[in-house]
């Protein structure tokens, strides 16, 4: 196989990806400049430009391990890498792209299914479905709470807050936690470049909750974070609920990103009823 040059991805790198994620939209919560940026300390993301398509690696087990590579033919890339790299894996493949592969191993993965809901659900929270939510967001409009952007004037309050969030769970802790806790802080520091669309809720004086996320493709936001003191009944399902007010019109449906097989976290998306999931594989030799 041809050698392929990868390299760090850096902040300048956003136009290329801009520009190939405009012409293949992705569906997967992954495939955003923000996200691969943002989580590249941790996960030590690379990427290089190869036939045409993007291809973005990160380490596991020491083993160089992709995503679905952003192109006209993805299932082709993923032909020719496995078929001379069969200690690899590509991860978190969308459908479409899995069932084009010809002569290797597709697994789903439930856990990283991506939750899908309607904009104007999660706005609105319409009909008896929906009434313990409600009621939770009334119980919150009790603290008399006011919404607010994420903004030069208000980034710092975001920063506090995830500080206050991570330091009640002890996030140093534990390695997941950090690794989230450091890309959470790597968006917001660069909010404007990445251009990250976020809310705050601010209660007697100070932020309490923010949810940040942007545009995934031309129908559809994805949010990639929720923050908030729990201490405050009511706030993650008003933080939501203003979230989706805050999203631009003409977007239809909002991805909230997956469960991670986590039992509590699969059963709060589902009780918001997605209207659909977004499924992904593991393909392998």
């Amino acid at each position: 196989m041809e050698r392929i040059e990868f390299r760090k991805l850096e902040l300048k790198d956003k136009p290329l990806f801009d520009r190939f994620l405009r012409d293949y939209p992705p569906h997967i919560s992954e495939m955003t400049f923000t996200n691969l940026f943002c989580w590249r300390l941790s996960k030590l993301h690379e990427f290089a430009a190869h036939k045409g398509h993007l291809l973005v690696s990160f380490m596991e087990n020491r083993n160089r391990r992709f995503y679905q590579p952003i192109g006209p033919e993805p299932h082709k890339i993923i032909e020719e890498i496995l078929g001379k790299s069969p200690e690899s894996s590509f991860e978190r493949v969308e459908k479409g792209i899995a069932e084009k592969v010809v002569g290797l191993k597709v697994k789903e993965n439930r856990g990283m299914f991506d939750y899908v809901f309607k904009v104007s659900d999660l706005r609105d929270l319409p009909g008896d479905k929906y009434s313990q939510k409600r009621n939770f967001v009334k119980r919150f409009m009790a603290f008399n709470p006011t919404s607010c952007a994420l903004e030069e004037k208000t980034v710092q309050h975001f920063l506090e807050l995830q500080e206050r969030w991570c330091n009640m769970r002890d996030c140093k802790a534990d390695s997941s936690m950090e690794a989230e806790d450091m890309t959470v802080k790597e968006g917001l520091r660069n909010f404007n470049a990445l251009g990250i669309h976020g809310v705050c809720i601010w209660v007697g004086g100070k932020i309490e909750g923010f949810a940040i996320g942007e545009r995934l493709n031309a129908n559809t936001f994805v949010e990639h974070f929720e923050k908030a003191n729990t201490e405050l009944i009511g706030i993650y399902q008003y933080i939501l609920k203003e979230f989706a007010r805050s999203i631009p019109e003409g977007i239809e449906f909002l991805n909230r990103e997956q469960d991670l097989s986590v039992e509590g976290l699969r059963k709060a998306k589902l009780s918001y009823h997605p209207v659909k999931l977004v499924e992904k594989f593991s393909v392998t030799r």
